[in-house]
């Protein structure tokens, strides 16, 4: 019986990943070669898989799995002082000047900003919270100057504002009045309950604050996001403002998207992880109403490198590495080269091998 030839066996080449940390894209499962002859006629080969040497941009991306949601939901305090009258349903959505909550049948409207009405509101005051309110009398038509003082024009719109909502008209804004919340909220939850006394003092139209108190509501944006927790490493990669691919399950094709905002976490093991969210445009595409999802990092990228699948490299047993390319005749030639940069299955190659060589790649 005739000798085989050309026999390759492969194992495990755990030495690689010492051996090209310049990469950090996903390792593939190489082989060994065995001692063999430098070619074999072609028909002593068995069927093998190739692959094509190819020039080109080479970018490590990492994927990372998360789900389909609004983000994360904030609270909204029962600063109000009196008993809950109203409450929204889960799933609402609240505009500016709409009702958030009800006390004493006296509605709690919504006004957009970051900063939460830690105060009373009324002439003389100035801050980014004047701002705000500034802000949003001018959005409604009232006539205002927008800046953060709370002069005489800012008072008569107050007092018309709250004229033409039935409130009481004092000239002055409490919590009694409105809520800052950042944007058009979408009820997450209601941890409030009708009839439950807010034990909140409002402060009335002195120096005194709103009080402290428990939330009444937990809202969310109304974007749809896609929220991932990844390791604090992995979070340098997704940077606020980074672009990435978002792939949402039952949708279609990857939709671009970008960070929008990066939080500390703490994993189930109590290991420090990190929760990003991503914002992206769905335009007329249809989303289901929760699902998993995929976000796609890029990483760094090797431009106008040759490169071949990971799976075609053999390691030989000096720490050398070749790959055996497929001559015109079928048979095939062992060629030493030095590996460089891996990204996605793929690695850079220097040495005797030409873009449109076709290398073995062992099954």
């Amino acid at each position: 019986m005739r000798r085989p030839i050309g026999r390759r066996t492969t194992i495990t080449a755990v030495c690689l990943a010492a051996g090209l940390a310049v990469g950090t894209g996903t390792w593939a499962v190489l082989g060994l070669q065995a001692e063999e002859p430098a070619a074999a006629s072609a028909s002593e080969q068995p069927d093998r898989a190739t692959a094509i040497v190819t020039k080109g941009d080479l970018t490590d991306s990492k994927v990372f799995a998360g789900t389909l949601g609004y983000g994360s939901a904030t609270g909204v305090p029962a600063a109000a002082g009196g008993t809950i009258t109203w409450l929204p349903e889960p799933g609402d959505v609240v505009h500016r000047d709409e009702y958030l909550y009800a006390v004493d049948e006296r509605g709690v409207r919504s006004m957009y900003g970051t900063v939460p009405l830690w105060r009373d509101l009324s002439r003389g005051r100035t801050g980014t919270d004047v701002r705000q309110l500034n802000e949003n009398l001018a959005a409604l038509g009232y006539d205002v100057s927008v800046d953060d003082v709370f002069g005489p024009r800012t008072e008569r719109a107050v007092r018309q504002w709250q004229q033409d909502r039935g409130h009481r008209v004092t000239g002055v804004l409490t919590a009694d009045d409105i809520a800052f919340v950042d944007g058009a909220a979408r009820v997450a939850s209601v941890d409030g309950k009708l009839g439950q006394p807010t034990g909140a003092g409002a402060g009335g139209a002195g120096d005194g604050g709103v009080g402290a108190a428990g939330d009444v509501l937990q809202v969310t944006s109304t974007e749809r996001v896609v929220t991932a927790t990844v390791s604090q490493r992995d979070a340098e990669r997704l940077a606020v403002g980074t672009e990435v691919d978002v792939r949402i399950n039952g949708a279609g094709d990857p939709l671009r998207g970008e960070v929008a905002d990066v939080q500390p976490s703490t994993s189930e093991d109590g290991g420090n992880k990190v929760d990003v969210s991503v914002s992206f445009d769905p335009g007329d595409r249809k989303l289901p109403a929760a699902a998993s999802a995929q976000v796609d990092a890029k990483g760094t990228t090797e431009r106008g490198v040759l490169s071949v699948p990971v799976a075609a490299l053999a390691a030989g047993s000096g720490g050398e590495y070749a790959v055996d390319v497929v001559r015109r005749d079928g048979t095939t030639k062992r060629v030493a080269v030095v590996p460089g940069f891996t990204a996605d299955g793929r690695v850079a190659v220097t040495g005797d091998v030409a873009e449109g060589d076709r290398v073995v790649v062992p099954g």
